[in-house]
This record gives C-alpha cells, structure tokens and sequence, in this order.
C-alpha cells in the first residue's frame, strides 16, 4: 500500500507499506536512474549483484543505475520503506559543491559498499527526519521541487560522511552471500559484451549449467542468462538515453541479432528502443 507517491520531473518519491509482504511481488530488477532505499521495518536481506545485505531498521541502500538486486522478506512482518529514485547528473552535476558526491555512486564496483548504517543516535534521527521531510505532503509540484533539491544532497552527504568514517567501514563492507556466486555475476560484469553462451561460464567456473542456474534461482530468482540478458538491456537503455541509436546499442552490448534485442526489450521495458530514444530526447 502506498502511503505516499509522488513524481517531479525526473525524480520518483514513495512511501509504502506491505502488512503480510509476498516476495513473489518483488522481482529481480534495475533501473534506469539512481535509487536511495530507507529501510523503516520488517525483516530480510537484499541481494544487490549477488551479494546479501542483511536489514535494519534505519539503515539505506544506494543503488546506481544498471545495478540488479531483488529484496527478500519475511512474510510475517510488515515491510515499510521509502524511496527515492533519481538521475545522478540531475541532482549532483559534474561541477559544483556536490560534486564530490557522486563518488557514492560511480566509485565502487556494482554491488559493493551499498549499505549504509548511521554511525550515531545523531545520524540516526538526521536520516530520518530527512526521509520523513521528502514524503510530507505538499501544495505543488514546485514545492515539492524544493524539498527534493534541498534534502537529497543533504541525505547524500550524510552518506558520505558515514562511508569517511573510519567507526563504519566494517559494516559498510561486511555482506553475505554465496563466494562462488558472487565471483560469476563479477566475472559477468566485467566480460558483460563478450559473454558468447552460458557454456562459457560453465567451462571458466567448473560448473554444470544446472548448478549454476539454481544458485541464480535461489539467489536472484532469474536463471543466468536472464541475469546476463538484463545486465544487456540495462546498458543498452543507457546507451540509448545519452543518444546513441538502437542499431549501435544493441550491437555494443552484445545482442548480433536486432530482432531479438527488440523483442527482449519491449519485454523488459515495456516499448520499443527507439521510443525510449525519442522520449530521452524529449526530456
């Protein structure tokens, strides 16, 4: 149920609550903008690129674009969360005060360092009066412009002084998760275009492709080419928001066949390629 939902220009705000939540409801998926996730109640882990971070209440989670995690949840718990999707050049330019914030997002491999926990009773209440702030209720859109364009850096910098210090590190850096599976879904991102079938993984990792498809399964709820499909999608999409045509992108990210990356595409997000050109145009 949402308690709050609300759209300014390319920002995404909700606040939402699940009395008995179904992890069904909540498939393996990436963005095409940035995420800040505050974590309020309810028990469980996400997996962010195969790696496990483990919830508390108060603590968030910083996803880029392209970064493929799935939530799960105990369904005897009511699961209550805000979130607040963005696009990084939008709230942090590549110039000016914040600028030195970006490294949150761009300075770190996918999955790494995405969990946040307050260092303090201080930075605790600060998260979450700014969280509280973003989801009150506003008269317009232009003030709710004003909340966002002032409280996000705000909840971004205090990310960052958590990351800097030094009290905080272990559990910046402290996840679970299968040591195999995380080595493949590394190997996938970084080899992400050269990747020819899912026998190559089986011959690199000494896996059968059975194995390899039930740790995904259990995991990330997707089998691995799926996995390696998404990740494709996800870089084409980006590829095709900063102009580039839907021939070159498929082609860049590894889809030799144009009809299939069209089809796969429409599947994923819901229309064509070159509609989301156009429409990244118009924005």
């Amino acid at each position: 149920m949402k308690i709050f939902s609300c759209k300014y220009k390319g920002c995404l705000v909700h606040h939402s609550i699940d009395q008995h939540p179904n992890e069904q409801k909540f498939e393996l998926h990436a963005h095409s903008y940035c995420e800040v996730f505050y974590f309020i109640s309810g028990a469980g882990y996400y997996t962010v690129e195969g790696r496990n971070y483990p919830l508390t209440p108060g603590c968030v989670l910083l996803m880029r674009d392209g970064e493929i995690h799935k939530i799960h949840l105990d369904p005897d718990r009511p699961y209550e969360r805000i979130a607040i999707h963005f696009r990084l050049d939008d709230v942090l330019g590549q110039g000016g005060a914040f600028a030195p914030l970006r490294s949150l997002i761009l300075d770190r491999s996918p999955g790494c360092g995405n969990l946040f926990l307050a260092n303090s009773k201080e930075s605790e209440m600060f998260l979450n009066a700014c969280f509280s702030r973003v989801c009150r209720s506003t008269r317009s859109n232009e003030e709710l412009g004003m909340q966002l364009t002032a409280t996000l850096p705000m909840i971004l910098s205090e990310l960052y002084a958590i990351r800097e210090s030094s009290s905080s590190q272990e559990l910046l850096t402290r996840r679970e998760g299968d040591p195999v599976l995380t080595e493949v879904i590394d190997y996938i991102n970084h080899n992400l275009t050269a990747i020819g079938s899912l026998s190559e993984l089986q011959q690199r990792f000494f896996f059968s492709k059975s194995t390899l498809n039930r740790m995904f399964l259990e995991s990330t709820g997707s089998t691995v080419w799926e996995y390696v499909i998404i990740k494709r999608l996800h870089a084409a999409r980006r590829m095709l928001i900063d102009g580039k045509s839907a021939a070159s992108a498929a082609s860049a990210c590894g889809f030799g066949d144009y009809s299939a990356f069209y089809r796969q595409y429409r599947r994923i997000f819901g229309e064509s390629p070159c509609r989301e050109r156009k429409s990244s145009k118009k924005e």
